[in-house]
């Protein structure tokens, strides 16, 4: 009768021992499961922030392109004006037009999100790659060839234009698009003749004119870039929104 009644006990104590188990397995799957619901509404947030980011930063690079074609006319214009030996109004238009200067103010604060160590918030391994090759090559890129640009403004700035040129008696202010909040003085040459022979100043223009290029090619880059990853993102964000 004891082992009987042992057995019994014992039979009890696993079946005990089995519920527990089970009880526990189901609260963590539950809890899992909350915490993987959790995780999915904080990734569909970040990756709404990472679209409007990346979409004003599609944006801004479109603006910043047509703001650097303006440069290039102007430069194109310039150095044909001085081959030329051509001086008129149009040349003190087109050095304006030249020295003209963009900036690149660029949207991050879904990355910078990412950066106080939500990073693992992010399920798909092509959008992560995407998003974080877009902040740490392709918009510092545009930013540093921004600041090698506005150097060699600079230059010709503080060689030239202050040396070599007056501002215009007429004191025409202009404006080449709706960005410029900022109307621009015009300037004339002092010695037009001896202007168009200056071959520093030529080769200066040449100089800027190719990196005026160089720039307009890697922002077609950089544009195709973000295109593909607000795709990835609109994709992501829909599937999730199904979810």
């Amino acid at each position: 009768m004891e082992q009987n009644k042992t057995g019994k006990y014992f039979k009890y104590a696993i079946g005990e021992i089995i519920l527990v188990v089970i009880g526990i397995l189901i609260a963590l799957q539950i809890n899992n499961w909350n915490e993987q619901r959790k995780n999915s509404k904080q990734e569909l947030i970040l990756l709404k922030q990472l679209q409007t980011d990346i979409s004003t930063n599609r944006d801004n690079v479109i603006e910043l392109n047509e703001r650097l074609n303006i440069n290039k006319v102007g430069v194109d214009s310039l150095i044909l004006r001085l081959d030329k030996k051509q001086n008129d109004l149009k040349f003190m238009l087109f050095l304006s037009q030249t020295m003209r200067k963009s900036d690149f103010n660029k949207a991050s604060s879904g990355y910078n999100i990412m950066q106080n160590g939500k990073v693992s918030l992010i399920s798909n391994e092509n959008i992560l790659k995407s998003v974080l090759n877009i902040y740490e090559n392709d918009l510092p890129d545009i930013i540093d060839r921004q600041g090698v640009m506005n150097n060699r403004i600079d230059q010709i700035q503080n060689q030239f234009i202050n040396k070599l040129f007056a501002l215009a008696s007429n004191n025409w202010n202009v404006k080449f698009n709706n960005y410029d909040v900022v109307a621009t003085e015009l300037f004339e040459p002092l010695d037009f003749d001896t202007l168009s022979q200056n071959i520093e100043f030529k080769n200066t223009l040449i100089q800027l004119r190719k990196l005026i290029e160089a720039r307009l090619a890697y922002l077609k880059i950089t544009e195709n870039k973000l295109m593909k990853t607000i795709e990835l993102l609109d994709s992501k964000t829909k599937l999730n929104l199904h979810d």
